[in-house]
């Protein structure tokens, strides 16, 4: 799915008698670009809002010096795209991949873990080995296989797989790994889909475009 991303300016206003976000009126667009459906449930179907929680509506940065506005991005297809450009000059703007990555990483989402702890599955691992080895993704896969060979070997291979000697803190890791059973190892590789120590998939833009399943044209 190929799509545009569009970094919109939303202000505010006076609505029944409180302040609300006032967003271009992208339902004025064409019926043709938006399916004929309300244009919130049309971006919804792609890359909806990625709003800027580090300025904006009574905070000011040097990325936005305006503290009346807040900024956020949403990526939809051409047609979308060119047709909101040009009825809403000065409020919609197409940007390029890198700036929507780092608007993404370092306005969007900064605040965000890069893991999520089930704390109930790590208390029960802490409970069994006393404590949990935080290691790199690819020192727990490889002895979460299960093997007749003893720590030393693996640890061996291991070193050998990487082409250099593990660090003593990695070795320690490693060591504590051999002793854990394969489906608990599971449970602290961040990229296996166990419950225990996971990976947030929506902290970086990477993980997020591949889960998303989108390109930018």
């Amino acid at each position: 799915m190929n799509l545009i991303p569009l970094k919109i300016k939303i202000l505010r206003k006076f609505k029944n008698g409180q302040m609300t976000n006032d967003y271009p009126d992208f339902n004025s667009l064409p019926g043709s670009v938006r399916d004929n459906m309300d244009w919130s449930c049309y971006i919804d179907q792609f890359v909806s809002w990625q709003y800027d929680k580090k300025s904006g509506f009574g905070e000011a940065d040097a990325y936005n010096d305006d503290p009346t506005c807040q900024y956020g991005i949403f990526c939809v297809p051409q047609a979308f795209a060119d047709a909101a450009i040009a009825a809403f000059p000065g409020r919609v703007e197409q940007i390029d991949e890198a700036t929507l990555e780092s608007f993404y990483e370092n306005r969007a989402h900064e605040s965000e873990p890069e893991l999520n702890y089930d704390e109930t599955v790590l208390g029960g691992l802490r409970a069994r080995y006393g404590t949990i080895p935080v290691a790199k993704a690819k020192i727990i896969a490889f002895f979460t296989d299960t093997t007749d060979e003893g720590a030393e070997d693996r640890i061996n291979e291991f070193e050998g797989i990487l082409g250099r000697t593990l660090t003593s803190k990695e070795r320690v890791k490693a060591l504590k790994l051999c002793e854990m059973e394969p489906g608990d190892c599971k449970a602290i590789n961040p990229n296996h889909p166990a419950s225990g120590i996971k990976k947030n998939k929506n902290r970086l833009y990477v993980d997020f475009k591949e889960r998303k399943g989108f390109t930018i044209g």
